[in-house]
């Protein structure tokens, strides 16, 4: 048998919570998102059939640390570098802005976000240290890909592709000459990944 707790009489109608367990569920509600974006991009470059490295953490620029990359793919000429996002709401924006503004349902002023497009230079920056004492013409190229369902300005519109687009632009890409260091340049790549503890099964 179930029994049901009544609310006592006067008692506030939800569970309040405080500052910091917020903060804990909002964090948390992020990574759930994130990590379905990115599964959702991990399944499109399967489809593709060019080698990829998903979850990637590369010396920072600054020294300081490690970058943490969503993706790398490895094209005929180049290195893509992705940034996931799983955003619903309204981005509003400019594709030079550092932050960028989203609203979620009737919200005014909402909250900001840092620019995908600011945070994926970083990482780009990062493959190009890695590449560039193989092959300083060798292109590392910048993609944001939306996977959630939210609205964007104009301005933003042509910055953000969704993944179907994202899986035509690579197979495009993948029919032109390879570079000579392409080979060498993604082993360096794959050396160069923060080396993480083997956890048993």
């Amino acid at each position: 048998m179930v029994r049901i707790q009544r609310r006592p009489k006067g008692a506030p109608s939800r569970r309040v919570r405080t500052d910091s367990a917020h903060a804990a569920w909002q964090a948390l509600r992020a990574d759930i998102k994130g990590a379905k974006g990115e599964s959702i991009v991990r399944e499109t470059l399967a489809s593709c059939g060019l080698p990829a490295l998903h979850d990637v953490q590369l010396p920072s620029v600054t020294g300081q640390g490690f970058t943490q990359i969503d993706h790398l793919v490895l094209l005929p000429d180049a290195v893509m570098v992705i940034e996931t996002k799983h955003y619903a709401g309204r981005l509003s924006g400019h594709t030079a802005d550092r932050w960028w503004r989203q609203r979620l349902g009737c919200e005014k002023d909402g909250r900001l976000v840092l620019s995908p497009l600011y945070q994926n230079a970083g990482h780009c920056a990062a493959v190009r240290a890695v590449a560039a004492p193989i092959a300083l013409d060798f292109q590392v190229v910048s993609r944001v890909v939306l996977t959630g369902s939210a609205e964007t300005d104009p301005a933003l519109t042509e910055c953000l592709l969704k993944p179907e687009t994202l899986a035509g632009e690579i197979r495009a890409a993948a029919t032109r000459a390879p570079h000579a260091s392409r080979t060498r340049i993604w082993e360096h790549l794959v050396a160069a990944q923060r080396k993480r503890p083997v956890t048993s099964a």
